[in-house]
C-alpha cells in the first residue's frame, strides 16, 4: 500500500529533523524530501513547527508505551527493572533517530520540549524512584542506597549507549543481538549495585 502525503511529510521530517533541527530544515526542504506539494504541510500539521512538534510525539510515545507496559504487570521491582532495560532496547530500535532528537532538544531547546519531551522523561524518573523504593520497602534493595542516584545512574548506562554507538561500534562488535546483550549485561551490573547483600 502507497504511503500518503502525510505520512511521506513525517518520514521526510524524521530525517531532516533528526540531522539539522527545528531551525535549520526549510518547508521547501520538507515538502521536496517527501515528494509533496508544500500547503499539505501547512494543511495536516499547520505548519513547519506543527509537523515538528507531531514528529517529536511520535518519537517519544513508546516511552509512555513501555512504561505502561511494564507497570501493568505484577512482578517484583527487580523484574520491572530488568523489563524496563529490555524495552529500552526496543524503543531504541522502533525509533532510530530517537536520541538524535533528544541530544537536540538538550543542547537546544525547542518550545516543545517542555509539553512533549519533558513529559516522557518525567515519566521515566517517577517510574524509577518508585521501583526502586519499592525494592528497598520489600527488602530486594539497599537501604541507604540514594534512590536518585541509582535512577540516573541506570538511565546514562542505558541511554549513552545509544547515543555513543557511532563511535563504539567499531570496536565493540556482538552481532546482531549487540544491543539486546548489552541491556541485559548493564542491568545486571546496575542491580549488582543495588541489591540488598547479606548483612545489609
Amino acid at each position: 500500500m502507497e504511503k500518503d502525503a502525510k505520512e511521506k511529510l513525517i518520514e521526510a521530517g524524521e530525517r531532516l529533523f533528526a540531522e539539522k533541527g527545528l531551525s535549520g530544515v526549510s518547508i521547501r526542504e520538507l515538502s521536496k524530501e517527501a515528494g509533496a506539494n508544500s500547503a499539505l504541510i501547512s494543511y495536516y500539521f499547520g505548519g513547519k513547527e506543527g509537523l515538528y512538534a507531531a514528529i517529536l510525539e511520535k518519537q517519544f510515545s513508546p516511552i509512555g508505551d513501555l512504561l505502561d507496559a511494564v507497570m501493568g504487570i505484577k512482578a517484583s521491582p527487580t523484574e520491572k527493572i530488568r523489563g524496563y532495560a529490555h524495552n529500552v532496547v526496543m524503543v531504541h530500535k522502533k525509533m532510530p533517530f530517537l536520541t538524535k532528537f533528544l541530544m537536540g532538544e538538550l543542547l537546544n531547546p525547542s518550545k516543545f520540549f517542555e509539553p512533549i519531551i519533558h513529559k516522557y522523561i518525567e515519566r521515566i524518573y517517577h517510574f524509577m524512584t518508585e521501583t526502586l523504593n519499592e525494592g528497598i520497602a520489600c527488602g530486594e534493595f539497599r537501604r541507604e542506597m540514594d534512590v536518585n542516584s541509582a535512577t540516573l545512574a541506570l538511565a546514562g548506562m542505558m541511554n549513552f549507549y545509544f547515543i555513543s554507538r557511532p563511535i563504539t561500534r567499531h570496536f565493540a562488535v556482538g552481532g546482531a543481538d549487540q544491543d539486546e546483550q548489552f541491556a541485559i549485561e548493564a542491568v545486571e551490573i546496575f542491580l549488582g549495585g543495588v541489591k540488598k547483600h547479606d548483612g545489609q
